[in-house]
């Protein structure tokens, strides 16, 4: 599965609080700070909400695990 690099370029100073939360939830916090997500439609709905605060690009890494695959390695590991 393709993933997306995410790109926090401008801050947030005197944007929407919807705006805001959208990228919260994209996990980005500062300006300069990026994320690769997976490729989805939630995803990049989230980006053409708030394009003007980022910029984004299709990388070739895979799309990063969620937290209950990471605990389940993390407990197959630990026995």
């Amino acid at each position: 599965m393709a993933a997306i690099q995410v790109k926090l370029v401008r801050g947030l100073a005197g944007c929407p609080a919807a705006h805001r939360t959208i990228v919260a939830g994209l996990g980005l916090k500062k300006r300069d700070s990026t994320k690769i997500l997976p490729d989805t439609p939630q995803t990049m709905g989230m980006i053409a909400k708030v394009s003007y605060l980022v910029e984004w690009e299709r990388v070739d890494q895979p799309a990063p695990e969620g937290r209950k695959a990471r605990k389940a390695k993390a407990a197959a590991r630990q026995g």
